[in-house]
């Protein structure tokens, strides 16, 4: 599962729809990460921090046949990841890769973890900036 991933901090859609593989000196905050679909990880994210229903991602750039795409985290799962301890995200990445581990994407806890804190800080990097918070992938 070859799966390129930025989670990165912009001013507006236009901006964030510029940003991807081939613009990945942008200079923005950012993340970089691999190997998991973070389409089905926002909202797994989403449910196991703020609980109840996923609200659901905001397409910027919609996924064709390319295997890329941009898209805005929703903005409750922003919030609970800037207001979420070391330990709760700790707890949430653990459950996280459980869940994927049944859905054989196999991400080790460890690692979710990092994502995750990592993940945190840039949330509230971006409410701090009051800007969104978006993500591309590459999915050849």
């Amino acid at each position: 599962m070859p799966v390129t991933i930025e989670f990165f901090v912009a001013p507006d859609d236009e901006v964030a729809a510029q940003v991807g593989p081939r613009q990945r000196r942008h200079g923005f905050p950012a993340f970089a990460c691999s190997d998991f679909y973070p389409d089905d990880a926002v909202p797994d994210w989403e449910v196991l921090l703020a609980g109840g229903v996923a609200t659901g991602s905001r397409d910027v750039v919609p996924m064709k046949n390319d295997g890329f795409t941009v898209f805005e985290l929703p903005s409750q799962l922003c919030s609970a990841l800037t207001q979420a301890s070391s330990d709760r995200l700790a707890e949430v990445a653990g459950e996280w890769a459980e869940l994927v581990a049944v859905k054989d994407e196999g991400v080790p806890a460890e690692t979710a973890a990092e994502i995750l804190m990592v993940l945190a800080d840039l949330a509230r990097t971006a409410e701090s900036l009051r800007q969104p918070l978006y993500c591309w992938h590459f999915a050849p």
